[in-house]
């Protein structure tokens, strides 16, 4: 194959795909539609000398992706093995944020990144708060009706001299872009690839 090739439609491979990266380094990339940087990247994988020294081996960016999406990294205690995770997936294009904080006379205020309020929709926010090593009830206080509000939510106890220590978990949905159809009718829906390996097409 030449340089540089172009093949529009659905093909299937067997073996490994190889080829150079203009960055440098054995690299090769399954390309979906789009344009710009890494736009409509299906798969990637690169070596970890000429990437950042990085010890992945495959990311998958497409979000309409018809499988789930994984990475590789070294094995932290078995050198003979790789550790591969896949990406948790939902009916929504969510984020989450999560830290642990303490109670100090009973109340305590988080404040999330400042960029939380931008990058996620008011709707649908979720907040999970899990005790550590006590018992004291704790509950999220609204403010003015909302329980997210300039980026910060307060957890409160109904002991006002609590000091309980405490997980919590921020779900949100992302404010830029449009809201997922998670079951669309497939007259609707133009899709590509093969087998399990499907993706939308954007027209």
């Amino acid at each position: 194959m030449s340089d540089a090739a172009s093949f529009n439609g659905d093909i299937k491979v067997e073996g490994v795909v190889s080829g150079k990266n203009a960055v440098g380094g054995d690299a090769a990339s399954i390309q979906g539609l789009g344009t710009g940087g890494n736009a409509g990247v299906f798969a990637f994988k690169y070596d970890k000398a000429n990437f950042g020294d990085t010890d992945k081996a495959i990311q998958i960016w497409n979000s309409s992706a018809g499988v789930f999406k994984t990475f590789i990294v070294e094995h932290p205690l078995d050198e003979d093995k790789y550790m591969v995770h896949a990406t948790l997936e939902g009916p929504e294009g969510a984020v989450y944020y999560r830290g642990t904080s303490q109670l100090c006379n009973g109340k305590a205020t988080i404040s999330l990144p400042p960029y939380f309020e931008a990058f996620t929709r008011k709707e649908q926010r979720t907040i999970i708060l899990t005790n550590i090593d006590g018992f004291d009830r704790i509950a999220i206080k609204s403010i003015d009706g909302e329980k997210i509000k300039n980026g910060e939510f307060v957890v409160v106890s109904d002991n006002p001299q609590s000091s309980q220590q405490f997980d919590w978990e921020v779900k949100a949905v992302r404010a830029d872009g449009p809201q997922l159809q998670a079951e669309p009718n497939k007259q609707d829906l133009q899709v590509g690839g093969f087998g399990p390996y499907k993706f939308e097409i954007k027209q």
